[in-house]
C-alpha cells in the first residue's frame, strides 16, 4: 500500500495484478469507512489519495506504540483492538486518561499542536492500526475543511471528557466514581470491563485493592452481580444512585447483613 496504481492500459479488462489491487483499495476503503467517522467525511478523491499513504502495523498486548517525550512522526487509526492513553506520574503511577478503540485515532494531538508526545499509548491487547505519517495527514487536514471541522468535533468531546473526569475525581467519592465507570460499560445486561480491577483504579484515582473492594460491596448491594465473564447489571437504579452520590459506599466497611462477594 505504498505506491499508486499505474494507469490501465486502454481497451479490455486489466491486467490481474492491478484487479487485485484496485479490488485490495476498494475493500480497505470501504473498511476505513465502516468503522471510522473520520474517514466517512473524507470524498472519493481524497479517500483515493489517502489510500496510497497508509500502511498496516500490528502490536502486541501490553506494546508502546509511541512515549512521552517522543517526537510525533505518526498517526494511528484503530482498526482492531483497544490502546490505553495515560500519563505516568513522577513516582511511576499511571493514570489513565482515554481507552481508544476501533475507529479511533490516536497520536493526532500531538501532531496538530506541533509538540512532542505528552502521554503514553500502550495496546491493552493485540491491535491492528493502519498508520500515516504526519506531514501527510497535516496535509490532508490542511485541505479538507470537513476533515478539519470533524477533527474539531472529536477534540472538543475528547476535552468534555476530560473535563468531566476531573471534576468527578473532584466531587465524587470513589464509589460513585467507579459506579460511573461500570455504567459507562454497560452492554445490555452485561458489564463489559475489558479492563483489570488496575486499571479501573487508574481511570477513577485509586488503587487495585480499593477497586476489588467496592465490587465486592456492590455485589453485596445487589447493584451488579458476577458472571463468568465478570459482571452482569443487577439493578441499575442502585447503580445510578451510588453514582450520584445517594447512596454511599464504602471500600473499608463491608455491606452488614449480608455476604460479602468473592474476590474475582
Amino acid at each position: 500500500m505504498t505506491g499508486v496504481i499505474p494507469c490501465a492500459p486502454s481497451g479490455g479488462k486489466p491486467p490481474l495484478r492491478r484487479q487485485f489491487q484496485i479490488d485490495t483499495y476498494l475493500r480497505i476503503a470501504r473498511s476505513l469507512r465502516r468503522i471510522s467517522q473520520l474517514m466517512n467525511v473524507l470524498t472519493d478523491d481524497e479517500l483515493d489519495r489517502l489510500i496510497p499513504l497508509l500502511s498496516e502495523r500490528r502490536f502486541d498486548a501490553r506494546q508502546l506504540l509511541f512515549a512521552a517525550g517522543e517526537v510525533p512522526e505518526r498517526v494511528f487509526l484503530i482498526l482492531k483492538g483497544r490502546v490505553k492513553l495515560y500519563h505516568t506520574s513522577s513516582n511511576g503511577k499511571e493514570v489513565i486518561i482515554d481507552i481508544a478503540g476501533k475507529g479511533d485515532l490516536v497520536g493526532d494531538v500531538a501532531i496538530l499542536e506541533g509538540e512532542d508526545h505528552t502521554i503514553y499509548a500502550r495496546s491493552l491487547e493485540e491491535v491492528v492500526v493502519v498508520t500515516i505519517c504526519w506531514d501527510d495527514f497535516f496535509y490532508l487536514v490542511q485541505r479538507s475543511p470537513r476533515l478539519a471541522f470533524t477533527m474539531a468535533e472529536l477534540m472538543a468531546r475528547r476535552l468534555t471528557g476530560v473535563q468531566r473526569t476531573l471534576m468527578n475525581l473532584v466531587s465524587k467519592p470513589v464509589s460513585g466514581r467507579l459506579a460511573d465507570a461500570l455504567l459507562d460499560r454497560v452492554d445490555g445486561d452485561d458489564l463489559r470491563l475489558g479492563l483489570t480491577h488496575e486499571e479501573l483504579g487508574q481511570t477513577i484515582g485509586t488503587s487495585r485493592e480499593t477497586v476489588t473492594a467496592l465490587l465486592s460491596r456492590f455485589v453485596t448491594l445487589g447493584a451488579i452481580e458476577p458472571a463468568s465473564d465478570g459482571y452482569r447489571l443487577a439493578n441499575e437504579e442502585l447503580l445510578r444512585e451510588i453514582s450520584t452520590g445517594a447512596v454511599t459506599v464504602s471500600p473499608r466497611h463491608p455491606v452488614r447483613g449480608q455476604p460479602t462477594a468473592p474476590k474475582s
